[in-house]
């Protein structure tokens, strides 16, 4: 058996991604970052979000920042978290380096580039790019995880601090939930207007004519258990038919003459 289903949380820079339509999202997401300060990649939670983010990443140059890991959300932490994962990764290729940034990350580590972004965000961040030779795709993974979230508008303030940076070395993706995207468009029209052009958005079912595609990228064996499943449940998501699969056998039909 060829069979690599992905296990939970499903979703890893190591699996595959499968699907005309999710491959599709991955190339408009990479012509976005080209011509945008941000894009937006919208979905229902399970339908891969965040696999279509780090398949970007497998192409371009990227920094990808899971926001469900950080304790503070905020432009600040974001500048941060993107620098002091820029400098890390540069570290060995900087011992002559004058750069202000790298003295305070080598006496103080990621807490002394968190107090300077703190006071200017939009200055860390670009002191931080000017170390990168080719430009970078930053994506903030689930930076809104609710539209019930307390801290709604104080999260949604950071899309307007990245759109009005217009950093012309790095571009982001950010994703959210359908509901998050349809209050902030709601809510706040200068970015909803905005959205209009950067916005690539993922079924919210699976197509029935892209499952097969999608399960072969996994488990060709379960292709037709697949669609029992989808046929069961028409609103299942990617990463429900997955998890379900894994705890399915391969089943062999035999036809039975009753006398």
């Amino acid at each position: 058996m060829t069979c690599h289903i992905p296990k939970w949380p499903v979703a890893a820079p190591t699996v595959a991604l499968g699907g005309k339509t999710w491959s599709a999202a991955v190339e408009t997401l990479k012509k976005l970052t080209d011509s945008y300060p941000l894009a937006l990649l919208i979905g229902r939670a399970g339908m891969g979000k965040t696999q279509v983010a780090l398949e970007v990443c497998r192409r371009v140059n990227c920094i990808y920042i899971d926001l469900t890991e950080l304790g503070e959300k905020n432009m600040s932490t974001v500048a941060a978290v993107a620098a002091w994962r820029i400098i890390r990764h540069k570290i060995s290729t900087l011992e002559k380096s004058k750069n202000r940034l790298v003295e305070v990350y080598r006496k103080h580590g990621y807490e002394g580039v968190l107090s300077i972004a703190r006071v200017d965000p939009l200055w860390t961040l670009q002191t931080a790019l000017a170390l990168l030779e080719n430009k970078p795709v930053i994506i903030l993974d689930e930076l809104i995880p609710s539209a019930e979230d307390p801290n709604f508008f104080e999260l949604a303030y950071i899309l307007h601090r990245i759109r009005n940076m217009n950093l012309q070395n790095a571009s982001f993706i950010v994703t959210m939930l359908p509901d998050v995207y349809e209050k902030i468009v709601e809510k706040i029209p200068p970015l909803g207007n905005f959205f209009t052009y950067i916005t690539v958005q993922l079924p919210d079912v699976v197509p029935e004519e892209e499952l097969a595609e999608i399960i072969a990228t996994y488990c060709p064996e379960k292709i037709e258990i697949a669609r029992k499943i989808l046929a069961e449940r028409p609103d299942a998501t990617i990463r429900e038919i997955l998890l379900e699969l894994n705890n399915t056998p391969t089943r062999k039909y035999v036809e039975l003459l009753i006398d």
